[in-house]
């Protein structure tokens, strides 16, 4: 049964994406009105859980000003993680995601299209160079950003040391930090798995941070209370 609804919801998200493609081509890439490109992918991403059989809890989500632009930082479990956050949040955030995803079929074109970031994690200056173009499209652009400090997903489901460099990225563009906490997609669907079990996922939004005044040298301690607050290491 897992694997029936897989198929199927695989082969309808693959349908969908295709039907929606050169409308979303037309009216994001010529008319440029990129949020046409978001509420497409909800819809998919919407359509294809409820056929997977995830359901989502929120939580903390109506405190969030979310006109300050933030950088939102969360844990990462599953190649889940992002559709889901992309599904339930109120704005139409960018991401900084890995350079591999930019070959996925017709889904690679619609990021670059969304105006994503790619990062190249094999190179250190390609890194620098993701960073630089992430903080130059939030203060121009005013995106908000969706990134995972973490830089890959958890084999066991236990919070990995978050990276300082997302948060050079805030602190670098001026907006705030929103923690983001994802529980439950670990066992939905863990790396190294490919497919998806049913069940649901909670995602609980914390309040806003702001490191305006913080040195760039006292980050690291920054990161690791705000780890030991928000981010338990049970796995989940």
């Amino acid at each position: 049964m897992r694997l029936t609804r897989n198929i199927l919801a695989f082969l309808f998200a693959f349908l969908l994406i295709l039907l929606l493609f050169l409308p979303v081509l037309f009216v994001s890439g010529i008319l440029k009105h990129d949020a046409f490109i978001f509420s497409a992918a909800r819809m998919v991403i919407k359509a294809t859980f409820r056929i997977l059989g995830v359901k989502t809890v929120v939580r903390g989500l109506d405190d969030v000003d979310f006109s300050l632009s933030p950088l939102i930082v969360c844990n990462h479990l599953s190649n889940l993680d992002g559709p889901l956050l992309v599904g339930v949040l109120p704005l139409d955030p960018r991401v900084l995601i890995k350079a591999e995803a930019r070959r996925i079929p017709l889904v690679g074109w619609i990021m670059k299209l969304a105006d994503f970031v790619f990062v190249d994690r094999s190179s250190a200056l390609r890194r620098q160079e993701a960073l630089a173009e992430t903080i130059e499209k939030i203060r121009t652009k005013r995106y908000s950003f969706l990134v995972f400090p973490e830089g890959t997903r958890s084999r066991d489901g236990a919070t990995l040391d978050f990276k300082k460099g997302s948060f050079l990225i805030a602190l670098r563009a001026g907006v705030p930090v929103l923690p983001v906490k994802i529980s439950g997609t670990h066992r939905l669907m863990p790396p190294g798995r490919k497919t998806c079990g049913r069940g649901t996922v909670t995602i609980e939004f914390f309040p806003l941070l702001d490191l305006g005044g913080i040195p760039e040298s006292e980050l690291p301690g920054f990161i690791r209370s705000m780890q030991q607050r928000i981010y338990m290491d049970e796995k989940t």
